[in-house]
């Protein structure tokens, strides 16, 4: 039977929890070693013959008793958890339970109970929380931010197209009158498609700016803002950048972009929005070349197992490296001209499709943008062919 008992100790002294049993008067028949440890103890047997009022405060002592009183009542298990502090003054939290101690007739004689020391979990769970509620008031900050910028952003930029679209109506109507005085039809039709081009620009302008701000509201929450993520190809999302994007005389050629060197991938994600990532990208580039007098900027793509890549590279002024921890933020206006919402946007953009945007440089010699789009399926693949 010693030898038994024996064995059943170093069980119980294995465990790295505590395990302890009391009988109905509260006083302790016994403990493991990691439960003598945490109150000081050398030996577990020193705590044979003591109760919580020996070892703990009375309010302390008070409660535990009041718990030990309830398994015993009521036959029951009971789990909770309780801040303890152990001899050394570190303070842990422990998950507890108690359950009941028989005696071989089935008679309740005492309790018997082990504690899990969680003070870890309940940490990480804090930090969790903590993290989840800074990130639900930043989310709510950017929101309120964009309710406040975009009407202003709307107008500002309404409001010169209005303006244009008024003119061209007004110089279209005078230089009719000059014309048809002159009886030139030929050139009458010739204005009158140039002017019809110009509104049609301005109409197209006011509509993505329309598309633009909608879909700025919803990319903070893309699931429930009705951004719907489509399968586009990279290589059409590009060319139609390049093609869109209002370029001054002959700075498109700047760009070194091949179809043919470079393997098509399908992304989820929003055409509108990966254009003017791009257009923001590449203003930002001919920023540089033309603060620099020379530069080009290369396009490239690459993949991974997990990613496919778009490589926005140009060779200009470089961004000093004490700029670049801070450039994806939002009203970052270090650089010159910049309203502190592009590179913000790219990121948020990015960010919405599981992707993200990162940034390499070295001044006075290159900047490179990494936009990482993540792999689907074939099934997706399938639904935007």
């Amino acid at each position: 039977m010693h030898d038994i008992n024996d064995y059943f100790l170093d069980i119980l002294n294995s465990i790295g929890e505590e395990v302890f049993w009391k009988d109905k008067n509260g006083v302790y028949l016994g403990c493991n070693k990691y439960s003598a440890e945490l109150l000081g103890l050398k030996d577990p047997k020193d705590m044979i013959g003591k109760t919580d009022y020996d070892v703990f405060p009375k309010a302390v002592a008070d409660r535990l008793r009041q718990h030990d009183k309830i398994v015993m009542e009521t036959g029951r298990k009971i789990v909770f958890e309780e801040k303890v502090t152990a001899s050394t003054g570190k303070k842990l939290i422990h998950l507890t339970s108690k359950s009941p101690l028989y005696d071989k007739k089935g008679n309740i004689i005492g309790i018997i109970g082990n504690a899990t020391d969680i003070t870890d979990r309940k940490k990480a769970e804090q930090l969790n929380i903590e993290k989840l509620q800074a990130e639900k008031e930043m989310a709510e900050k950017i929101s309120n931010t964009v309710e406040l910028i975009s009407g202003n952003i709307a107008h500002e930029i309404r409001t010169p197209l209005s303006i244009i679209s008024i003119n061209v109506d007004r110089l279209q109507a005078e230089l009719k009158k000059i014309l048809f005085a002159h009886h030139n039809i030929e050139q009458t039709n010739k204005i009158k498609s140039f002017a019809d081009n110009i509104k049609s620009a301005v109409k197209n302008g006011s509509s993505i700016i329309t598309m633009l701000l909608t879909k700025l509201h919803g990319i903070f929450d893309v699931k429930h803002a009705g951004i719907e993520l489509k399968p586009n190809s990279i290589k059409q999302s590009i060319d139609d950048a390049i093609k869109e994007y209002p370029f001054y005389k002959n700075e498109n050629r700047l760009i070194v972009w091949s179809e043919q060197k470079n393997q098509d991938f399908i992304y989820l994600g929003d055409n509108l929005l990966t254009k003017h990532v791009l257009f923001n990208l590449i203003k930002n580039a001919l920023r540089a070349i033309k603060e620099a007098k020379h530069g080009e900027i290369f396009i490239s793509l690459d993949s991974d197992n997990k990613f496919n890549y778009l490589i926005f590279k140009d060779t200009a002024t470089g961004i000093p490296a004490e700029n670049l921890d801070s450039l994806f933020q939002q009203f970052n206006i270090k650089n010159k001209g910049s309203s502190g919402l592009g590179l913000a946007f790219c990121k948020m953009t990015m960010q919405s499709y599981g992707g993200d945007i990162i940034c390499d440089s070295k001044k006075d010699e290159f900047t490179v943008f990494t936009l990482s789009f993540p792999k689907i399926t074939d099934n997706e693949k399938d639904i935007a062919q």
